[in-house]
C-alpha cells in the first residue's frame, strides 16, 4: 500500500469504510479476534505524573495511584520486546516522561538491548541541557515535542503551569546540542492541536519547517469520550491488533486513550507479553470490536474515525 498515489489511496479508503459491517463480519468468521502477529508497538508508561493541567486533557479524570516505573519492571519489558523481536517501543503514555529522573537510562538499556526505534512524546518543559545530551547520547531515535502555533498567548492559557518561551528555548537547545555533536537522532518532531489555522499557525510552520523534522496538525481527540460523546465505531480500531500499553505499575491497558486504565488486559509483573497479547481478555475486546464497536469506553471515542482504514491489510 505504501506505493499508492493519493487518489488510488483515498478510493481504497472509501471502499473499506463503506464496507465496514462485512469487513468486521469477514474478520471475525476468519478468528482475527487472535491477532495474527505481535504488536508493532509497546508503548511504555515510564510515568503517568504530569508538571502541567492542559486544559484539553482530562487528568482531573484521572483516579489510578500515580507513579514512576521500577527499573527492574522496566528491564524485564524491555528485555522480553528484544526477545520477541519488537522493533518499536515508546516510553510514555499519560504523563511527562522528563519527570522520571531514570529516563535517560531506561532510553540507553533498550537502545543497548537491541531496540531498533525508542521513541517519546514530551510537553519540553524540562528538557535542560543535560537531559537533552543524555537522551542524544543514549540513542533516542525521535522525540515529539508538543506545542501550541498559534504562540505564547494561547499556549499559556490552554497549557497551564508551563511557559512557552521556556519551551520554545529547550527545542531550540534540543536542535543545537545535536547539531554540536554531529547526529542526526533523535528525530524532532512538533505536533500541536489545531486551534484556527490561524496566521500564528502558518508563521510558525513556515520557521520550523526548516528546523525540524516533522510537524505533525492533529485536531483534539475526545479521550475515549471524556470530553465529549460524538463518535463514530463502525470501522475497527487498529490498537486492540497493533499496540501494546504498559502502565506504570506493569499492568496492560487497552490503549493509550484508556488513560484511567479502565480496561485492564494482564500484568507484566506476573506474566509476559506473548502470554496477555493473545489471552482470552485481549480476545474478547477485539471481538467487542467487529461486532458492535469494542468495550464501552471505545464506543465513545473518535480515534477511529481519525485513523487511516488501510491498517486492516495488516491483519491479512
Amino acid at each position: 500500500m505504501a506505493g499508492l498515489g493519493r487518489r488510488a489511496r483515498r478510493s481504497i479508503e472509501a471502499l473499506l469504510l463503506r464496507n465496514a459491517k462485512p469487513l468486521r463480519r469477514a474478520l471475525l468468521f476468519a478468528g482475527r479476534d487472535a491477532a495474527p502477529h505481535l504488536p508493532e508497538i509497546v508503548q511504555i508508561e515510564s510515568t503517568n505524573i504530569c508538571n502541567a493541567k492542559c486544559t484539553f486533557c482530562p487528568r482531573d479524570d484521572m483516579l489510578r495511584r500515580q507513579g514512576v516505573m521500577d527499573m527492574l519492571l522496566y528491564r524485564k519489558i524491555v528485555d522480553e520486546c528484544a526477545d520477541l523481536g519488537i522493533r518499536h517501543v515508546r516510553v510514555h503514555n499519560y504523563g511527562e516522561p522528563f519527570i522520571d529522573r531514570t529516563l535517560v537510562d531506561k532510553v540507553r538499556y533498550a537502545k543497548q538491548t537491541g531496540i531498533a526505534e525508542v521513541g517519546m512524546i514530551s510537553n519540553g518543559s524540562l528538557i535542560s541541557d543535560e537531559t537533552a545530551r543524555g537522551m542524544i547520547e543514549a540513542g533516542l531515535d525521535a522525540i515529539n515535542v508538543s506545542v501550541d502555533a498559534s504562540g505564547k498567548e494561547v499556549f499559556e492559557r490552554t497549557r497551564v503551569g508551563l511557559k512557552y518561551d521556556k519551551v520554545i528555548a529547550n527545542i531550540e537547545q534540543l536542535v543545537r546540542i545535536r547539531s554540536e555533536l554531529g547526529r542526526r537522532r533523535p528525530k524532532l518532531i512538533l505536533s500541536f492541536v489545531r486551534q484556527n489555522n490561524s496566521e500564528e499557525e502558518r508563521a510558525f510552520i513556515e520557521h520550523w519547517r526548516s528546523i525540524a523534522d516533522k510537524i505533525h496538525v492533529t485536531d483534539l481527540h475526545n479521550w475515549a469520550g471524556t470530553l465529549n460523546r460524538e463518535s463514530n465505531v463502525a470501522y475497527p480500531c487498529y490498537r486492540p491488533w497493533l499496540t501494546f500499553t504498559v502502565l506504570w505499575d506493569g499492568r496492560v491497558s487497552l490503549c493509550c486513550a484508556d488513560f484511567d486504565g479502565k480496561e485492564i488486559l494482564g500484568d507484566l509483573r506476573t506474566s509476559g507479553i506473548r502470554q496477555i497479547w493473545n489471552s482470552e481478555p485481549y480476545r474478547r475486546v477485539r471481538r467487542q470490536h467487529l461486532e458492535s464497536g469494542g468495550p464501552d469506553i471505545c464506543r465513545s471515542c473518535d480515534l477511529p474515525k481519525k485513523d487511516s482504514p488501510l491498517w486492516v491489510t495488516k491483519l491479512a
